[in-house]
């Protein structure tokens, strides 16, 4: 039975749960690729599944292997696949519960992947599916971002942060107001952003109207209601509704990642505003982002125009993974952790 090497997670706890060990290669199902992994995205994700932090929703049985982003060689297909075929450049976000990546091999079905963008190295493309599906599905599906709106992106600098101010910028035509901490204004502002924020000396949530420019020498906004936004994309997950709720214009929408019981009820009266005044109560969402090939297939083209480009921070190799592990739970990055597999 041909065998592979693999990050494995013995159990809950620190990162010293994680092990270099040899096992099993899986084998695709019907409609599977088996993909020969040559890097691996790392995300927040991960190391709250490796904490415990999410053993409600996604309960684990160990050992396991983590990891949803995947750039690599198809290697063999499962029956039904008819889209690849084995040396088929892909890259993917993993459709199974715990992920899979952080491995030499990894399955997945076929409509998780598309083919990788020419354009990218394979850890810039591993860098890719998580994060920018989590900026565009949060931006397209649940904020309608459209042509001329204003929206603002905190945690701008991170991985999906960094992927939301490009995406906000270039594929929706929007205002973006990039919150991110004082050593990344440079960097969220070459990503397209119109204002920056630094966080820990402003309140993005509070700046008075047509004041808040993006650098020495910038025109304040000339409609002067620049402090109201359509949509607040909070991809730091450091902000909650009742703060960002007065920042909103009428009708505006708050869109976080963070499940919990401070959503829940966030909507529920959300909701019930809307009850009163349908058109100019805010509004609050929370993504639960989906493997969509398809997707994918439409970031690999705006990559292909130049209006997307992954970011990577780091890169590690697979038998470094507790330390990549470590510096993406430290956080203050700029763009992606990266790991090398092969």
């Amino acid at each position: 039975m041909p065998t592979m090497r693999a990050a494995v997670l013995t159990g809950y706890g620190g990162v010293e749960r994680l092990e270099l060990r040899e096992m099993r290669r899986p084998v695709p199902g019907s409609g599977q690729l088996l993909v020969r992994v040559l890097a691996a995205g790392v995300n927040p994700l991960d190391w709250k599944i490796r904490q415990g932090r999410l053993r409600l929703l996604l309960p684990a049985r160990f050992p396991l292997v983590l990891g949803f982003d995947v750039a690599g060689e198809v290697a063999a297909v499962g029956p039904e696949v008819a889209d690849f075929e084995p040396g088929d450049p892909v890259f993917a976000m993993l459709d199974s519960r715990h992920g899979g990546g952080y491995a030499e091999y990894a399955v997945t079905g076929q409509a998780t992947a598309a083919w990788k963008p020419e354009a990218l190295s394979w850890e810039e493309a591993a860098a890719v599916p998580v994060a920018a599906l989590t900026a565009l599905q949060a931006l397209r599906d649940l904020a309608g971002l459209q042509d001329g709106d204003r929206v603002a992106i905190t945690g701008a600098a991170g991985g999906v942060g960094h992927f939301a101010v490009q995406l906000a910028a270039n594929a929706f035509g929007a205002r973006v107001t990039a919150v991110a901490g004082p050593g990344h204004q440079d960097f969220v502002r070459r990503l397209g952003a119109d204002r920056t924020v630094d966080y820990t000396r402003e309140d993005f949530t509070a700046l008075e109207p047509g004041m808040a420019a993006t650098a020495p020498g910038d025109a304040a906004d000339p409609r002067g209601d620049s402090a109201d936004y359509e949509a607040i994309f909070d991809a730091a997950g450091a902000y909650d509704f009742d703060t960002c709720e007065p920042a909103l214009a009428p009708g505006g929408i708050y869109v976080t990642t963070q499940p919990g019981p401070a959503i829940f009820i966030a909507k529920l009266r959300a909701a019930l505003s809307r009850l009163i005044d349908r058109h100019g109560a805010r509004r609050a969402a929370v993504l639960h982002t989906r493997p969509r090939g398809d997707d994918l297939a439409a970031l690999a083209d705006l990559v292909a125009e130049g209006g997307l480009r992954p970011a990577i921070d780091r890169v590690f190799a697979l038998d470094e993974v507790r330390q990549a592990h470590a510096a993406s739970q430290a956080g203050h990055l700029m763009g992606k952790i990266v790991l090398r597999c092969c």
